[in-house]
């Protein structure tokens, strides 16, 4: 519960907060325009004070380090473990929270202590989480427990649902406080709020951390910024056989490997032998060509037929002289002669042909038998440089052969990584499923809480709380039917969203932080009737379980609400304004 903040600052305009409904209302001038670039009112101004108070971050850009306010301190007292705590915090040294010793014994915490200033403090970081157990039932000292890991359930994401702030999107939709807030971290915090098992969507997000570094790592591996190092199975696997299958025969020819002396000596003679060998080859082509030849020219050779010529004259009816005769008679003797002679000498050209092949062939017999004995001879030999040439062929494909094995046994890892992350997300599906099923009850808690704020709101609509249970974890959403404005809906499905964490936390943890703090953002786009709705039945549910409902309203809404009487005990003083010093600080600064 928040009891009050103040400040060092003189011109700051201390507020205190009772129990129920809380209304800080800002006066606007009436030159003053929607939107200021300097901090005006203060109305959410005060909504940042009390996340200041709570441990927010307070880094460069924070309001709590511009010049005017850096200096000086910020006081809260909060309700914690039955006792009223109040600390401070300054902008200049926003690590330290200030606490009385005394309150520190009460709490049963160990104060640090500032040699430079001479003063016991607590670090920031205990501070949250010292609230987180007192509200939200975290360990004191959540180190070395499973709430104290990564992707757990953490005082600022819980709270932060309890006092949403505009400024980081906290009023866009019901599940997140803010709009850089990862969907992790909501399913876990809200699992956690609810009653759910929170452990599952933690496994799930680590699960999806795990994935990305796997799609990360495979992206990489494309992109070949591992070199060889990394490939596929399918890729990887052959190309190891046929090395494998290589140093196998390398192996086998080693070990039946001799070395011989006069090895290059007969090598040198079987290379002649193969090469004389393909000489003779050609040569044997040619001397058989040069037989077919010659023997088509033999059957062709005969003399000129003379008795042809002479019938051809008589049957002109020439008679040819007799001396003409004669000269036929001599010529074709003649003629005769020389084809005989002609076809004896192609008879012994042929002759000589043959023989030439037959010695030919005998050569050749002689040189493929002793080229039989060498390769004999040479079989499983060789010389001693070969054998070391063989020594370094294997010893380099033996230097492949691990470097692919490495290659397998890493394309298998990363495939069965991504095999082992299916299966995984299947089972942790089925976890996240079960849970809500065994969980039913807090489920159905739920959403007849919403089921009542809706109603409390709307008379024509109805609406529901979805808790669906899928395979990238837990899904929350609100629906509330019908037409009409719809941001306002929307902003009014935050309220009952809001109204039913808080009905929870108080019921699961003895109490819970025993606020609710709602800045007028929430309230843009709202119909009157359910703003005024909303005031009651916030001021009606929290109240009765004796928290604090802390709304802060611009004065020119209050009239349309028509809640004059019903409120009038519920507005703080002092009302804030966005004159000269009428702001929660009293003073104007620029914001950066």
């Amino acid at each position: 519960m928040i009891l009050g903040i103040s400040s060092d600052l003189p011109s700051f305009k201390a507020l205190t907060f009772h129990e129920g409904l809380n209304v800080l209302v800002a006066d606007r001038t009436e030159d003053s325009t929607e939107r200021q670039t300097r901090n005006s009112a203060g109305k959410t101004s005060a909504i940042e004070v009390i996340h200041f108070l709570l441990g927010s971050d307070a880094g460069k850009g924070s309001m709590f380090q511009v010049p005017e306010l850096a200096a000086y301190a910020f006081h809260g007292t909060f309700r914690l473990g039955g006792h009223e705590v109040s600390v401070s915090r300054r902008g200049d040294n926003a690590n330290q929270i200030l606490l009385d010793p005394d309150a520190a014994a009460l709490l049963g915490v160990d104060l640090s202590h500032d040699k430079k200033a001479n003063r016991p403090y607590l670090p920031v970081k205990r501070w949250r989480e010292l609230l987180g157990h007192h509200w939200f039932g975290l360990p004191h000292d959540p180190k070395g427990t499973e709430l104290g890991a990564s992707f757990s359930p953490s005082f600022r994401s819980m709270v932060s649902y309890f006092i949403r702030r505009n400024k980081v999107g906290g009023f866009q939709s019901p599940e997140r406080q803010g709009d850089k807030q990862q969907p992790s971290d909501w399913q876990i915090n809200l699992s956690y709020l609810i009653g759910l098992d929170w452990r599952v969507p933690r496994d799930i997000e680590d699960l999806r951390l795990r994935e990305a570094s796997l799609r990360e790592l495979k992206k990489a591996i494309r992109e070949g910024a591992f070199g060889r190092m990394f490939g596929s199975v399918a890729e990887i696997r052959p190309e190891l056989n046929r090395i494998e299958d290589r140093m196998a025969r390398l192996r086998e020819q080693t070990a039946n490997f001799e070395v011989l002396e006069e090895y290059r000596t007969f090598a040198r003679e079987a290379a002649d032998a193969r090469r004389r060998i393909k000489a003779i080859g050609h040569e044997l082509v040619q001397a058989r060509q040069t037989i077919e030849h010659l023997q088509r020219v033999s059957e062709v050779e005969r003399p000129p037929e003379y008795a042809v010529l002479e019938r051809i004259y008589r049957s002109a009816g020439v008679e040819l002289p007799g001396v003409v005769l004669r000269r036929f008679d001599d010529v074709k003797s003649f003629q005769l002669s020389v084809v005989e002679n002609r076809k004896a000498h192609l008879a012994e050209q042929v002759a000589e042909t043959h023989a030439r092949i037959a010695a030919l062939e005998a050569e050749m017999k002689v040189l493929d038998g002793r080229q039989s004995q060498i390769m004999q001879v040479l079989a499983g030999k060789g010389a001693l440089d070969d054998f070391t040439r063989m020594g370094e062929e294997l010893a380099t494909l033996e230097m492949q052969a691990t470097l692919l094995r490495e290659k397998l046994r890493n394309a298998e890892i990363l495939e069965g990584k991504k095999n082992q992350a299916q299966i995984e997300r299947l089972t942790l599906h089925e976890r996240l499923q079960a849970d809500h099923r065994q969980r039913e009850g807090v489920l159905r808690t739920a959403m007849r809480r919403i089921d009542a704020a809706i109603s409390g709101l709307y008379d024509d609509r109805r609406g529901n709380l979805i808790v669906d249970a899928t395979s990238k974890g837990p899904e929350f959403r609100i629906t509330i039917q019908g037409d009409g404005n719809r941001g306002g809906i929307d902003h009014m499905e935050i309220f009952c969203f809001d109204l039913m964490l808080y009905q929870a936390a108080r019921e699961r943890f003895a109490g819970g932080p025993g606020f609710l703090v709602h800045d007028s953002h929430l309230f843009d786009g709202v119909d009157p009737r359910q703003v005024r709705s909303a005031l009651i039945l916030g001021k009606s549910v929290i109240g009765d379980l004796g928290g604090q409902y802390i709304v802060t309203l611009n004065s020119e809404t209050l009239p349309l609400l028509g809640l004059d009487v019903e409120i009038v005990d519920d507005i703080l003083d002092p009302r804030l304004s966005d004159d000269e010093g009428g702001g929660l600080f009293g003073i104007r600064f620029e914001l950066k």
